[in-house]
């Protein structure tokens, strides 16, 4: 089944004001969110992001609602048909605009 997605394709916060209590990244999450529900301007029903495969980041987009598409890495592994030996560089993941 296909459902209709608008995909954020990088986003980044300047080192100046990482790591600095302002959680910008979280609010520009918010602004988009929050942009895409009202009046349903697209028609989309998910905001996906192909997030960088590591805690810190997975982490962020967990704390911003989203959820990774598979339930384990090993699934997402054997659903792109990766090599052992094949690193998983992004995890995709998804936020459902209906909730």
């Amino acid at each position: 089944m296909n459902y209709p997605a608008v995909l954020i394709g990088r986003l980044g916060v300047s080192s100046d004001f990482r790591g600095k209590g302002l959680n910008i990244g979280s609010q520009i999450l918010s602004f988009i969110k929050d942009w895409f529900r009202a009046d349903n301007k697209t028609g989309c029903r998910f905001i996906v992001v192909d997030a960088y495969n590591n805690d810190r980041t997975i982490h962020f987009y967990e704390r911003n609602g989203f959820k990774t598409l598979y339930k384990t890495e090993q699934e997402e592994r054997n659903f792109l048909k990766l090599k052992e030996e094949e690193p998983l560089e992004t995890r995709f993941m998804f936020f459902d605009l209906k909730k």
